[in-house]
């Protein structure tokens, strides 16, 4: 599986705070069945000197142990949306996701931004892939799923977090995410991890959850062919869909 959203270098964000506790995940990676990472530390401005030489130092100290476990890694962030966004992505900061076109933004947990719709137009303008992390914890799209209908229609890639399928960010975000798949809306998933903690322990169970919900092949379809596909610059495959519901008869025995 291919992880696309992951605060596993140490001591660069609120992910992992030691070289320790990534290589703890990245023992939990390989244990989950994972192959593939791209680090996406929160990037909240323009990629500053300083910042960036702390990302590159931290990417050097983690990548060879993950080499050695048979770990890829790749380099991107996670992008905190801003007015300012086109342009730095115009100037071709290097803030995409493994150096592709494909941007991984997420959003304010309180209310969607005023610019957001705007910010996102002139993204796509400038040639840019969005891909838009853990929506189904938006309180903006938990209220109206619509809104996330409205996205993908745009060409926004809707990125769920696998441990909302298992009940690891509250019943709303389960719920939610339940909902984005049952409208054909999820075409990728992702760890979002951010330590050895609760976000990865709670990996088997969401995985467990995601296939009841659509099968294996779609499994697959989420983890392995949909982001493959994002960082080859290649077209994403159909969302997922849910299983359908195999309607049984009820018998019942009337009595003499």
């Amino acid at each position: 599986m291919i992880d696309i959203h992951s605060h596993l270098l140490p001591g660069v964000d609120d992910g992992s705070p030691s070289l320790d506790v990534s290589l703890a995940m990245l023992d939990a990676y390989i244990a989950s069945g994972f192959r593939s990472i791209v680090v996406t530390p929160h990037l909240v401005g323009p990629l500053e000197p300083d910042y960036q030489a702390k990302v590159r130092d931290a990417f050097a100290r983690v990548e060879p142990h993950a080499r050695q476990r048979g770990l890829a890694l790749e380099q991107g962030f996670e992008v905190h949306l801003n007015p300012d966004l086109p342009a730095y992505l115009q100037r071709r900061d290097p803030i995409t996701l493994g150096g592709t076109n494909v941007v991984l933004i997420d959003l304010p947990f309180t209310e969607w931004p005023l610019y957001a719709d705007a910010t996102f137009f002139a993204i796509q303008a400038s040639g840019f892939h969005i891909v838009l992390a853990h929506p189904e914890r938006y309180p903006s799209i938990q209220d109206k799923p619509a809104k996330a209908e409205e996205l993908v229609a745009r060409g926004v890639t809707l990125q769920v977090t696998i441990g909302s399928f298992s009940g690891a960010f509250g019943k709303r975000a389960k719920k939610s995410a339940e909902t984005l798949l049952q409208r054909g809306l999820v075409q990728i998933v992702a760890t979002d991890a951010h330590s050895a903690g609760h976000r990865m322990a709670a990996i088997p169970a969401g995985m467990k959850r995601l296939s009841e919900l659509v099968g294996a092949s779609q499994v697959r379809r989420l983890t392995v062919e949909a982001p493959a596909s994002l960082l080859n610059g290649d077209a994403l495959p159909p969302p997922a869909r849910p299983r359908p519901r195999i309607w049984r008869p009820r018998f019942t025995t009337i009595g003499r």
